[in-house]
């Protein structure tokens, strides 16, 4: 049975973390922690309490709104329904609403769903195709990284055992810039990612500047794929364009075979929703989406988009 400690300040954590290396784990939402302790993954012999501590929570917009800091303890229902972030980082929102059950994205945090480090967690491709950088408290003090050298391999991250994720920012151009997140699952509800993916681009006009394809569930750790995003950049994203990053795509993820798929599968998989990602970035990019109209969830475009 494992001892609580309840943190009054992130300083505490750390250095509670510090004197305890190897046998403390820090619980946000709970919603992986508790599951990994009963089924014996792991055996902490103090929990973290992190619940009290509001400097670890809340989504602030910054620099006139271009940049946006989340802290680790926002709870995924609050990006889910935050409208700023709708409008300007729809592929964080639309990652959040299909996380789990309602009930889940109330407790899960932010911090938890990327410091557990499943292949297959939604939130890490929305936040690499947005750019973002971690922020990170320990002994030492604090360091800020990319988000995408987070990751060293399925339930591992590089995090130092006295170590605290503490922020995530994210740039948001001012105009002229779209995400969409999409995945595929066995069951839409209440089901792990079978294949993630996540694209942004920005436009000038209608022709693509910068381009961001992520994948998540297809690789040991969530990739960014620099191949693909190269092959949006300087087109108007017509359909050879889009499926060219698709194929890429395809190409650099390293799929395994399991209840949720083939790796051969899954490499299709890749291609179609990197294809179908891209083109609704673009079309938000460019001001042709609805407004305020989600992505369906396996990108099957509404008729009057298409």
């Amino acid at each position: 049975m494992a001892e609580v400690f309840a943190a009054g300040s992130i300083e505490e954590v750390v250095a509670f973390l510090a004197g305890h290396r190897g046998v403390s784990l820090p619980i946000a939402g709970g919603t992986d922690v508790m599951v990994d302790k009963r089924n014996g993954r792991v055996h902490p012999e103090w929990l973290v309490d992190l619940t009290s501590l509001e400097a670890l929570a809340g989504i602030e917009f910054r620099e006139g709104g271009k940049v946006v800091r989340i802290g680790s303890m926002t709870r995924i229902r609050s990006l889910e329904l935050d409208p700023v972030l709708g409008r300007r980082a729809a592929a964080l929102v639309e990652a959040a609403r299909l996380l789990g059950s309602v009930q889940i994205r109330t407790m899960a945090t932010v911090g938890g769903n990327l410091c557990h480090g499943t292949p297959s967690a939604e939130m890490p491709p929305p936040l690499l195709v947005h750019d973002a950088d971690c922020e990170v408290a320990g002994p030492s003090g604090r360091r800020v990284m990319p988000l995408v050298d987070l990751f060293a391999g399925p339930g591992r991250t590089v995090l130092e055992p006295d170590e605290l994720l503490v922020a995530l920012e994210l740039r948001l151009p001012d105009s002229g810039v779209g995400s969409c997140y999409l995945r595929q699952t066995v069951r839409w509800s209440m089901d792990l990612a079978g294949v993630g993916v996540a694209a942004a681009v920005e436009v000038d006009g209608s022709t693509v500047t910068k381009a961001r394809v992520a994948l998540g569930a297809v690789a040991p750790v969530p990739l960014l794929v620099a191949e693909a995003a190269n092959a949006l950049v300087g087109t108007e994203l017509d359909a050879g364009a889009a499926a060219e990053a698709g194929r890429r795509a395809a190409a650099a993820c390293s799929p395994i075979t399991d209840a949720r798929g083939t790796e051969s599968y899954r490499r299709q998989v890749v291609a179609v929703l990197v294809e179908r990602a891209a083109r609704i970035a673009w079309l938000r990019a460019t001001g042709s989406w609805p407004a305020g109209v989600p992505a369906p969830a396996n990108g099957v475009l509404p008729s009057e988009v298409r």
